[in-house]
């Protein structure tokens, strides 16, 4: 990471972890077309489970990514202690941030959240059963995220790779025997990603071990304290820029409920779809984290400009086929759910239009990525704000008064084109420091650098 060619090193680190990163996503893909096969409701109660799914996530990536930043910074500063350290106290704050979240297991404490958006009892109920299980799989998605991360410090993607393709084999295997065979029905989807994501915790754990890399630790101890206060100085706003997600995506649903359980479960199917192609990219963005705050602890600035250059041009090089796909290809993917008329109609036209506004979204993941890795993660936090609260919320209520539901769809690529372009200007800004701070190595210290970069 810190000598080989810039894109050769962030080829070989990002197509494994993009490929690991599409098969994370698989679970819910492979979920959605077999729940699909039970009806419109069972797939408008997953809708409204997956904010809670994103809770989890934002807050199990806010601990993966800060815990990645900072283990390949002491890497690159050569202090493999400090390292092993933040391995062992990671996993604790992650089991403390995403224990209270077990409740939702039970229904006194779910059934009022999910009222909040519809009131259709029979709704509500499957979105309980739906529940039950995700809830318990969090801890286990907790683990494997934070495994995956450190992994990647080490710069080895493979492996997650492998363990993630293997959790998602399992799952395809339970999906229908839970679902349809067992008779589980939508509960049967929620377990079977459950022991999908444990298998793919265990086999990295596993790896870790036999690698003799550092393993996450699962007892809690005094001594983490200062080192989740390290953690966490990056890791929170990362896991509030995601907690965002969850809160937009609760809004839109809110407002699609009024056009019917039709928009409700078109908006799941392509949204769906959409994240299966471009959430792989964000494999090249923890690629680049890992870059760049090795590069930074190594005082290779120059090489964290190549290297924002190098994943800019692998994103666009998957962002115009998708575009495509997504504009002719729409129906097609669409099909593969059986869903109904009605549902397949509003899903190719969300599925559609989505595709337009990832003409400028590779500013963005760079942008992201970049002030990550180089500890400034309120860049991260003020476009994701930007882009779900300020502009896609407020718009899609008034896109709705013009175009009813589908105006609702049109607010998500809208918002994507305005963030990507201020991305831009933001990405443009920080890589315009760096020839400054290059003319300041040969002036300073060495600590007294790395403190002030």
């Amino acid at each position: 990471m810190g000598e080989g060619r810039v894109f050769t090193v962030l080829l070989r680190l990002g197509a494994p972890a993009m490929v690991s990163m599409f098969f994370s996503t698989l679970y819910a893909l492979v979920d959605t077309i077999f729940v699909a096969k039970l009806g419109t409701i069972p797939l408008a109660a997953m809708s409204l489970a997956v904010p809670l799914f994103f809770v989890a996530m934002s807050l199990s990536k806010g601990v993966a990514v800060g815990t990645l930043t900072t283990m390949s910074h002491a890497r690159g500063h050569g202090d493999h202690e400090q390292a092993q350290k933040i391995a062992k106290a990671a996993y604790p704050l992650t089991f403390l941030l995403i224990s209270v979240l077990l409740l939702l297991t039970f229904r006194t404490f779910n059934q009022p959240l999910f009222a909040l958006f519809d009131k259709d009892p029979k709704l509500l109920s499957e979105a309980a059963v739906y529940t039950r299980w995700l809830a318990f799989s969090f801890p286990f998605i907790g683990f494997a995220m934070l495994c995956e991360a450190i992994f990647f410090s080490y710069g080895d993607t493979k492996t997650p790779m492998l363990a993630m393709i293997a959790g998602n084999l399992l799952n395809m295997v339970l999906d229908p025997l839970l679902i349809f065979s067992c008779g589980l029905g939508v509960e049967g989807a929620s377990l079977a990603s459950l022991l999908g994501w444990a298998l793919s915790g265990a086999i990295m754990w596993r790896a870790l071990t036999n690698k003799g890399f550092d393993c996450p630790g699962l007892k809690f101890s005094r001594k983490h304290f200062k080192t989740w206060s390290q953690i966490a100085i990056l890791g929170a706003p990362v896991t509030l820029s995601m907690l965002i997600i969850p809160i937009s995506t609760a809004a839109l649903n809110y407002l699609l409920a009024d056009f019917g359980p039709a928009y409700v479960g078109a908006w799941n199917l392509s949204y769906r779809i959409e994240q299966m192609v471009v959430l792989p990219l964000y494999g090249l963005s923890g690629a680049l984290i890992t870059f760049t705050g090795f590069n930074l602890g190594f005082q290779r600035l120059d090489r964290i400009i190549d290297g924002c250059k190098a994943a800019l041009l692998g994103c666009y090089i998957l962002v115009i086929p998708t575009i495509i796909i997504f504009w002719f290809q729409a129906d097609e993917l669409i099909e593969i759910f059986k869903p109904s008329p009605e549902v397949l109609e509003h899903a190719i036209f969300a599925l559609k239009i989505a595709g337009l506004g990832y003409l400028f979204a590779p500013f963005e993941l760079i942008m992201t990525s970049l002030s990550q890795g180089i500890k400034q993660p309120k860049y991260s936090l003020l476009i994701n704000c930007l882009r779900l609260l300020v502009l896609r919320v407020p718009l899609a209520l008034f896109f709705s008064k013009i175009w009813d539901g589908h105006g609702i769809y049109i607010s998500h690529p809208v918002s994507l084109t305005i963030s990507g372009l201020v991305s831009f200007i933001i990405l443009r800004h920080l890589l315009r420091q760096w020839p400054e701070k290059e003319e300041i190595l040969d002036k300073k210290p060495q600590s007294e650098l790395i403190q002030e970069v």
